[in-house]
C-alpha cells in the first residue's frame, strides 16, 4: 500500500507525534535547583569520609552493621523488590519482540443422516504462530525505559535502607552504651543515697541528726532505687531494639563492651553541590521522576496509531500420522493498522493523569533536595551547640562533685542541713548523667549527618 489511509488523514498528527514526544515534562529549574557554593552554617568541606563507621573506632561496630544488612527484614524486603523490578525489565523488553506459539490441536465429530448412516470425521494440526507490535513511534521502547528507570530507582533505594540500617545500627549500638553508663551512675547514686542514709541513721542514734534528716534520707534511698529499676528496664530495651535491628531474638540480653568515644575530629562535610549525587534517597527520587517523564511519553503515544503483524504455519491432516506430511502445510500472513478513535476519553485521561503523576514526584524530588540541604545544615549547627553544652557540663561535672564532698563535710560537721546535701547530690549525678547522654547525642548527630550526607560505608557479607 503505497499511500496508506491512515497518513492521508493524520500528517499533522504524525508530524506531531515525532517531534512533541521527545519534549521533557520536567521544568528547568527541577533540574538545576539553586545550591549554594557552601554550606552557610560550617566552613569545614573536606571531602565525605568513604567509610564513617571507622571513624568511631569501635572495632564490633562494622561487624554489627554487617550482621543487620545481611539479616535484617526490612532489608529483605528491598531486595525482593529490587527483584521484582528487575523482571519488569524483562517484560516491557520482551514486548518489543516477536512472540511465536506452537499449538497442536485435534478434534473427532460424529454425525448421523436422517437414514441412520453414521459419519466420523477427524482433523489434526500442528501450527506456529506468531505475532509483532512495531513500535512505530517508540512506546514500547518509552516504557522500557520507565522500567529500567524504575530499576534504577529500586537500586538506589536499597543503597539508602542500607545507609539507613547502618546508622540505626550505630545508634542503636551506642544507644545500649548510654543505657549501660546510665545504669551506673543510677547505681552509684543508690550507693551514695545508702551510705549518706547509714551516716544519718548513726548520727539519730546518737542524737546528733533530727528525725527529719532519717526520713530524707530513706524516701532518698527508695527513690533510688525505683531509678535504678527504671534504668534497668532501659538499658534492657535499648538492648532489645538493637537485637531486633540484627534480626535476633529480642531477649534484652547481648553483652556490649566499652564506653562512648568522644569525638575530635572535624565534621567532614563536603560541598553543597555534592549531595544530590551523593545521596540514594534523592538519586531515587530523581530516577523516579525520569521514570514518571518517560511514562507521559509513553501514554502520549499510545493515542497514535499502532502496526501489528500475525503469522501462523502450520501442518493440517485428517490423520495424526500424516501430520509431518509437507503436502499438508498451510501459511498465513496479516497485518493490521489501529487508530483510536473514541475511547470516551480514556487515553486522554491515562496522559493527563500521567501528567499529573509527573507534577507530583516533581515537587516530592524538589522537597527532599531542600530537606536534604536542611538535613546537612541543621547537623552541622547542632554539632556546635552539642559541643558547647556538653564542654560546660564537663565543667559542671567537676564543680558539682566538688560541692558534693564539701557538703557531705560540713553536714558532718552541723554547718549545713541535709537538704543541702540532697540537692548536692542531685546536681553532681544530674550533670555526670547529661554529659553521658551529650555524649551520645555527639555520636547520634554525626551519624545523622553522615547519613544526611549520603556517607559510605563498606560492608562485607
Amino acid at each position: 500500500m503505497s499511500n496508506p489511509l491512515f497518513l492521508k488523514r493524520f500528517p499533522l498528527l504524525i508530524v506531531v507525534v515525532l517531534t512533541g514526544c521527545s519534549h521533557s515534562a520536567i521544568a528547568p529549574d527541577t533540574r538545576n535547583p539553586e545550591i549554594p557554593a557552601s554550606w552557610v552554617r560550617g566552613d569545614n568541606q573536606q571531602p565525605v569520609e568513604l567509610n564513617w563507621l571507622e571513624g568511631f573506632e569501635h572495632p564490633v561496630l562494622p561487624g554489627l552493621v554487617n550482621e543487620a544488612i545481611a539479616n535484617n527484614y526490612s532489608l529483605a524486603q528491598e531486595r525482593a523488590r529490587l527483584w521484582q523490578a528487575e523482571q519488569a525489565v524483562v517484560i516491557t523488553r520482551a514486548d518489543r519482540f516477536p512472540t511465536l506459539d506452537v499449538s497442536i490441536d485435534g478434534s473427532r465429530r460424529a454425525s448421523e443422516s436422517g437414514s441412520g448412516v453414521s459419519t466420523t470425521t477427524q482433523s489434526f494440526s500442528v501450527a506456529v504462530d506468531g505475532r509483532w507490535q512495531a513500535d512505530l513511534w517508540g512506546r514500547l521502547n518509552k516504557e522500557q525505559q520507565v522500567a529500567q528507570l524504575s530499576l534504577e530507582a529500586q537500586r538506589a533505594r536499597l543503597r539508602s535502607a542500607e545507609h539507613t540500617l547502618a546508622a540505626t545500627t550505630a545508634g542503636a549500638y551506642f544507644g545500649v552504651m548510654q543505657a549501660k553508663q546510665l545504669l551506673k551512675v543510677a547505681e552509684r547514686r543508690l550507693d551514695i543515697a545508702v551510705e549518706s542514709h547509714d551516716i544519718v541513721g548513726s548520727g539519730y542514734r546518737q542524737g546528733l541528726n533530727s528525725a527529719l534528716d532519717l526520713y530524707l534520707a530513706r524516701n532518698q534511698v527508695e527513690r533510688e532505687e525505683a531509678a535504678y529499676a527504671q534504668q534497668e528496664q532501659t538499658y534492657a530495651e535499648s538492648v532489645a531494639d538493637l537485637q531486633l535491628t540484627l534480626a535476633r531474638y529480642p531477649d534484652g540480653r547481648m553483652a556490649i563492651e566499652g564506653e562512648l568515644p568522644v569525638l575530635e575530629s572535624a565534621l567532614p562535610a563536603g560541598l553543597p553541590s555534592e549531595l544530590l549525587t551523593r545521596r540514594p534517597d534523592v538519586q531515587e527520587a530523581w530516577l523516579n521522576l525520569l521514570a514518571a517523564d518517560a511514562d507521559l511519553a509513553s501514554s502520549h503515544k499510545a493515542r497514535f496509531p499502532s502496526l501489528s503483524l500475525v503469522g501462523s504455519s502450520g501442518i493440517s491432516s485428517l490423520e495424526f500420522s500424516d501430520l509431518l506430511d509437507a503436502d499438508n502445510s498451510f501459511w498465513s500472513l496479516a497485518g493490521g493498522i489501529t487508530q483510536p478513535l473514541f475511547n470516551a476519553g480514556r487515553l486522554r485521561a491515562f496522559e493527563e493523569q500521567a501528567a499529573a503523576r509527573v507534577e507530583l514526584v516533581e515537587q516530592q524530588y524538589l522537597q527532599l533536595v531542600y530537606r536534604a540541604f536542611a538535613d546537612v545544615e541543621n547537623a552541622i549547627s547542632r554539632a556546635a551547640s552539642l559541643r558547647k553544652r556538653y564542654e560546660s557540663f564537663l565543667d559542671a561535672e567537676t564543680n558539682s562533685r566538688a560541692a558534693l564532698e564539701l557538703a557531705l563535710e560540713q553536714y558532718q560537721r552541723g554547718l549545713v542541713s541535709y537538704t543541702t546535701v540532697l540537692e548536692s547530690q542531685r546536681q553532681a549525678f544530674d550533670a555526670e548523667a547529661t554529659v553521658v547522654q551529650l555524649r551520645n547525642q555527639l555520636l547520634q548527630n554525626r551519624i545523622s549527618l553522615f547519613l544526611s550526607l549520603g556517607g559510605d560505608f563498606s560492608i562485607d557479607y
